[in-house]
C-alpha cells in the first residue's frame, strides 16, 4: 500500500476509536475526516472532500426529518396512537403483535426514534388498562421500530447513504429502489415480530421487575419505580432563621444539602396557602417547606440551621395531591436541546415551576446532585409539582410526557401530511424525480400547509446525524479509491476459497453489525459501502444483495441499549437493564440475521 492508503487506514482507526469513546463529539470527529484526508492529498481538496455537503443522501435525509415531524405535528402518528389504544384490548400476546406490527409499520415512513417518542404514552395507557407491566411491553416497542428500518429505503439514515452509494459507485447501473427493500423486509420483520410474540416476551419474565407492577395506579408506579432513598419531609422556618428573608436561589438547599423544595405552605389569615416553588420566591418566617431528601441530609440541614424536621404524613401528601401536587415521568426526546446540559444550564425549574427529584438513567438511580447531572438520550425524570404545568412538558418538543393521552391532539392537517407523503414517495417509484427532489419539495410544502411548523422543522432536522455523514462519505471515497476496500474485501473474502453467497452475506451482515453498534449505523453504512462493492466484484455476488446485507445488519442492533437510540428511549420506561437486552436480543438478533442471508442467498 502506498501512503496515502496508510493514511486512510490511520484516519479509519482514529474515527472508529472516537467514535466509540466520544472523546470530542461525534460531529466534530465527523467534519475533521474530510480535513485530514484534503490536507494529506489522499482526496481531491476541491471535489471529493466536500463531495458529502452535495450529497443525495444528505439532502433526503433532511428532507425526511422534516416530513417525519410533518406526520408528528399533523396528527397522522396520533391516530395510530389512538387505534392502539381503541384495539388493543387486554390479551398480552394481542396487545404485544398488534403494536409491532403498528410500530413497525409507521417506522417504515418516519423516524425510528420519533415513532417511538409518539407511541410511548399509549403503550403505557395500554399496560395500565391491562394491568400488564410495561416491562412487557417497551422492548417489543423499540425492536418494532428498528424492525421498520428494514422496510423502505427512507425507513432509516443508513438505507438512504447505501442506495445513494451504490447508484454512485456503480455509474448510475445499480440502484435501490424506494420498496426493493420491502421485499426482504416484510419477512425479515414477521419473523422478528413473531419471535417477541412466542419467545421474546417470555425471555423478560412475568415478574421480572418489581418496580413495573402489574397493577397499580400511574402514581404508585412511579413510587416503586424509582423507589427513593429520598422522602418528604417538612419543616417550618422560625423567627430569626437565616432561611428567612432568603430566596429559594440564595439559600442553595438542593447544591448544599441535596435538598429540593417541592412546596411552600404559607398561612394567609386563618387559611394555609399553598405557593408553587420559583428560583426567586423569597422564604418567610413561619413558612411550612416541604422538602425532599435523605433522611441523614435532612438531618443535616435540621442541625445547621436548629431547625426541627419531621416526614410529611400520609394526610399532608393527600393534601398535596388533592391541591394538583403530584409526580410525572418525562423522557429526554432523541433531538432535544436539553443533551448533554445539566438541569441548571437550561433553568427547568424556572421555565417548568417544577422540580425534578430523581434522574432514572439504564436501570440506575440518580438522586445526588441531580441539577449538575448533564441530561443523556433515554434519561426518565420524575418530576414534582402543579398539575397544572404538567402541561408545559407535553408542549415541549425537548421532552416526553409518559402520563398523557393523546386524544385532544388536533389530527385536521393529517390528510394533507398522507398526500405530501405521497408527494415525495410516488415519483421516486415512477421513475419521474430523484428522491432529494420530490422529499425537499413535500418537505417545503408540509411547512408551507401548516403540517408542521417552521421551528418544529428545524427542531427536527438531526445536524449531527448530517454533519456525520457529510465527514464521513470522503472517508469512503479515500477507502475506495486507495484500494483499502478492495484489500479488506480480499481478506475477508479469499478467492481461493470459494466462498460461497451464504459466507460473503453473512460476514458482511455480521461486520455491518458490529460497526453500527460500536459506532453508528450511518457511519457504518458510508465505510462498509466501497467494502460491499468490492466483496460483489470479487465473488460474483449481485452488488445488490451486498449492500442489502450490509443495510440489514446496520439495523441489527438489539444486544445492547446503547447499541439503538430506540433501545435507550424504552430502557427508563420498562425499567430494564443491560442483561434484560442481551438476554431477549440476542435471539432476536439471530432470527433477523438467518432470515436475510437465506434470503439474499438463495
Amino acid at each position: 500500500m502506498d501512503i496515502h492508503a496508510w493514511i486512510a487506514v490511520a484516519t479509519l482507526v482514529a474515527a472508529m476509536v472516537l467514535f466509540i469513546s466520544k472523546l470530542i463529539p461525534l460531529e466534530a470527529t465527523a467534519l475533521s475526516i474530510p480535513v485530514v484526508l484534503a490536507l494529506t492529498g489522499t482526496v481531491n481538496p476541491a471535489e471529493a472532500a466536500l463531495r458529502g455537503f452535495g450529497n443525495s443522501a444528505v439532502i433526503s435525509l433532511g428532507a425526511i426529518f422534516v416530513l417525519s415531524a410533518g406526520l408528528k405535528e399533523s396528527g397522522v402518528a396520533t391516530l395510530m396512537g389512538r387505534m392502539l389504544e381503541r384495539f388493543g384490548g387486554k390479551k398480552e400476546w394481542r396487545l404485544v403483535l398488534l403494536i409491532m406490527v403498528t410500530t413497525c409499520v409507521l417506522s417504515a415512513i418516519m423516524s425510528n426514534a420519533a415513532t417511538v417518542v409518539v407511541f410511548l404514552p399509549a403503550v403505557l395507557v395500554l399496560s395500565r388498562r391491562a394491568n400488564i407491566s410495561p416491562s412487557r411491553l417497551m422492548m417489543p416497542l423499540g425492536y418494532a421500530a428498528i424492525l421498520g428500518g428494514t422496510l423502505t429505503l427512507i425507513s432509516t439514515t443508513s438505507n438512504l447513504i447505501l442506495g445513494s452509494e451504490l447508484d454512485r459507485l456503480s455509474g448510475g447501473d445499480k440502484a435501490l429502489g424506494m420498496f426493493e427493500f420491502a421485499v426482504l423486509g416484510v419477512p425479515i420483520s414477521v419473523a422478528g415480530i413473531a419471535y417477541m410474540v412466542l419467545i421474546g416476551t417470555r425471555l423478560i419474565g412475568k415478574n421480572r421487575l418489581d418496580n413495573t407492577p402489574r397493577v397499580g395506579s400511574f402514581q404508585e408506579r412511579l413510587k416503586k419505580r424509582y423507589n427513593p432513598e429520598k422522602k418528604l419531609f417538612k419543616l417550618t422556618i422560625p423567627s430569626g432563621s437565616d432561611l428567612a428573608d432568603a430566596t429559594i436561589e440564595k439559600a442553595s438547599l438542593g447544591k448544599r444539602f441535596q435538598i429540593e423544595v417541592v412546596q411552600i405552605a404559607r398561612k394567609k389569615g386563618f387559611r394555609k396557602q399553598f405557593i408553587d416553588i420559583q428560583p426567586d420566591l423569597k422564604m418567610h418566617a413561619g413558612d411550612v417547606l416541604f422538602v425532599d431528601g435523605r433522611d441523614e441530609d435532612a438531618q443535616r440541614l435540621a442541625k445547621v440551621y436548629s431547625i426541627s424536621i419531621e416526614i410529611a404524613t400520609e394526610v399532608e401528601l393527600e393534601s398535596l395531591r388533592g391541591r394538583g401536587i403530584n409526580m410525572a415521568e418525562v423522557l429526554i426526546s432523541p433531538h432535544s436541546a436539553f443533551l448533554d446540559r445539566t438541569l441548571i444550564d437550561i433553568s427547568f425549574r424556572s421555565v417548568f415551576g417544577l422540580s425534578v427529584l430523581a434522574i432514572l438513567r439504564s436501570g440506575k438511580i440518580i438522586e445526588k446532585d441531580v441539577g449538575a447531572t448533564p441530561l443523556k438520550l433515554g434519561d426518565a425524570l420524575l418530576v414534582y409539582g402543579p398539575v397544572r404545568y404538567f402541561r408545559k412538558l407535553e408542549e415541549n418538543n425537548d421532552l416526553v410526557l409518559l402520563d398523557r393521552q393523546q386524544s385532544e391532539e388536533d389530527v385536521r392537517h393529517a390528510p394533507i401530511a398522507l398526500v405530501l407523503l405521497a408527494v415525495a414517495l410516488l415519483p421516486p417509484v415512477l421513475g419521474l424525480f430523484p428522491l432529494a427532489v420530490s422529499a425537499l419539495a413535500s418537505a417545503l410544502l408540509m411547512v408551507a400547509t401548516g403540517c408542521v411548523s417552521l421551528r418544529g422543522a428545524q427542531k427536527a432536522i438531526d445536524f449531527r446525524i448530517l454533519f456525520l455523514i457529510i465527514g464521513t462519505i470522503p472517508l469512503g471515497d479515500a477507502l475506495f479509491q486507495t484500494g483499502v476496500a478492495g484489500k479488506m474485501a480480499a481478506n475477508l473474502f479469499p478467492a481461493e476459497m470459494s466462498l460461497g453467497p451464504f459466507y460473503v452475506l453473512g460476514v458482511l451482515f455480521v461486520v455491518s453489525s458490529l460497526f453500527s453498534t460500536a459506532s453508528n449505523n450511518a457511519a457504518a453504512a458510508v465505510i462498509l459501502a466501497p467494502v460491499a462493492y468490492a466483496a460483489a466484484e470479487a465473488s460474483g455476488i449481485d452488488v445488490s444483495k451486498t449492500f442489502l446485507a450490509v443495510a440489514y445488519g446496520a439495523s441489527c442492533a438489539f444486544v445492547l441499549p446503547f447499541a439503538h437510540q430506540c433501545n435507550l428511549m424504552t430502557m427508563g420506561p420498562g425499567g430494564y437493564k443491560t442483561k434484560d437486552f442481551i438476554k431477549v436480543g440476542v435471539g432476536l438478533s439471530l432470527v433477523m440475521a438467518t432470515t436475510a442471508v437465506v434470503l439474499l442467498a438463495l
